[in-house]
């Protein structure tokens, strides 16, 4: 058998499903799992960035070698979506995203995926499992996911990368983060219904 390395160990424990909360005690209860709100919102006690702060500026390029800088897309909302093709929550997310940005192209939102840092196959085997229609840019060395990654967020994890797999935020058109979520596996929103939420509050509140 070949030896698993440390890297992979961790890759598995940061999207290793925690021990599952209380089962509901109705069929009502479990008819929709999605809680009423997100329940790992990154918060000002968590450091910055955070919800009500400016997101960091980046460039970087997307899957046809296009270089894309999120202070471009002013004016616009911006979903941006931390994945990773080893993170079966990211794999899970991945069609939803893809649905996000059908739903909403000619909306001025801009729908942005970000892969945290990985080889070039595995960064391509992402991309060809599903049709995406968004950029989905290549953070070699993770040097923006560590941007967006606050220090009291996921604690538990050492590696400080794998800490913003499959997170979520809404940026305003004023560039500042109006939702910001990391990933919680008891109660996993694949579909998105959360930042859908938060999406279309923050495109009520925009001018035009």
């Amino acid at each position: 058998m070949k030896r698993v390395t440390l890297g992979l160990l961790l890759v598995l424990g940061a999207c290793a499903p925690a021990a599952p909360a209380v089962a509901p005690s109705s069929p009502a209860a479990s008819a929709d799992p999605t809680p009423a709100t997100p329940s790992i919102v990154v918060t000002e006690a968590m450091g910055s960035p955070h919800v009500g702060e400016g997101a960091p500026d980046f460039e970087l390029p997307d899957q046809n070698g296009k270089l894309v800088k999120l202070s471009a897309a002013r004016g616009s909302v911006v979903v941006l979506a931390f994945v990773a093709s080893f993170c079966p929550f990211s794999k899970a997310e991945q069609p939803y995203l893809a649905k996000l940005a059908q739903d909403y192209a000619g909306k001025n939102v801009k729908v942005i995926a970000i892969g945290i840092d990985e080889p070039e196959a595995d960064y391509r085997a992402y991309l060809a499992r599903i049709p995406m229609g968004l950029p989905v840019l290549r953070d070699e060395g993770s040097k923006v996911a560590l941007r967006f990654t606050p220090p009291g967020a996921q604690p538990e994890f050492t590696d400080r990368k794998m800490a913003l797999v499959t997170s979520n935020l809404v940026i305003a058109p004023d560039g500042k983060i109006r939702f910001f979520t990391v990933l919680d596996t008891v109660h996993f929103d694949a579909k998105l219904i959360q930042l859908r939420r938060a999406l279309e509050q923050v495109l009520a509140e925009s001018p035009g």
